[in-house]
């Protein structure tokens, strides 16, 4: 790797590693990696396992440029078809090239002829992205006949950002959603249109205050007290006294 692929690879990195959610990661992995391997469509699609019958299917492509999903939705919808299905099977991470796994025949298949060959496209490299040997995902990149085959050399840059792809897909696909942001009690009234005796509630729910506490305090039976927690929750959208509390400051 001479000098500007390697300082380009690791610009590639530092963006894989600084995305805020798993959106913006699939948008930068399409971009970035075009950077370093130069190609003409590129594609991410989510490969889900049935938990039962292990079946695969593949779902939401991210397409670079946007008009490419179409091609893929396509392709999603005769998968069955694909002799190199067998890639999104496998529990470890691959990067494969059409042109070295069926050679000239890819341009004979029914899928090329039909999806591919409109859009001119010659050459095709993928990665299937794991983690733990779970498949997560499918990196495709289209080559058309004007720039070529995918090399070695392009597989290799492939190849060693596999780990790092591997790594922050599965990192911000697993991440928690963030917190809401606290809200006033004025603000919470307002937006889920609460009644002055849910308010009082409410505010002494955020004064961690007892439930017997708080019954006391407005002199009712804890059986009405719980109906209007019953109320906040779902009011609030929340399931629990725990989840109500979060919601304020």
């Amino acid at each position: 790797m001479d000098k500007n692929a390697f300082l380009l690879y690791n610009e590639v990195v530092y963006h894989l590693h600084t995305c805020e959610d798993l959106e913006d990661l699939k948008r930068s992995l399409l971009a970035q990696v075009k950077l370093i391997i130069p190609c003409t469509y590129a594609s991410l699609i989510e490969v889900a396992i049935d938990p039962n019958t292990r079946a695969i299917r593949h779902q939401n492509p991210l397409c670079l440029p946007e008009s490419f999903r179409a091609v893929e939705e396509a392709w999603i919808r005769r998968d069955h078809q694909d002799e190199t299905l067998w890639v999104s099977h496998a529990p470890e991470s691959l990067v494969t090239r059409g042109s070295d796994l069926i050679g000239e025949a890819r341009l004979d298949s029914p899928i090329y002829r039909s999806l591919y060959a409109p859009h001119g496209i010659w050459d095709t490299m993928s990665l299937n992205l794991t983690y733990d040997h779970q498949v997560m995902a499918l990196l495709s990149l289209y080559r058309t006949k004007p720039q070529g085959v995918f090399t070695d050399q392009d597989a290799f840059y492939l190849r060693a950002l596999t780990n790092h792809i591997n790594y922050a897909y599965h990192a911000m696909a697993t991440r928690a959603p963030a917190a809401a942001p606290a809200q006033s009690v004025e603000e919470l009234v307002r937006a889920h249109g609460l009644t002055r005796r849910e308010e009082e509630i409410l505010r002494l729910v955020f004064q961690d205050q007892s439930n017997e506490d708080i019954a006391a305090q407005l002199v009712i039976s804890r059986h009405t007290l719980l109906k209007h927690l019953q109320n906040l929750y779902r009011k609030c959208g929340v399931s629990s006294r725990w989840d109500l509390r979060r919601l304020g400051p």
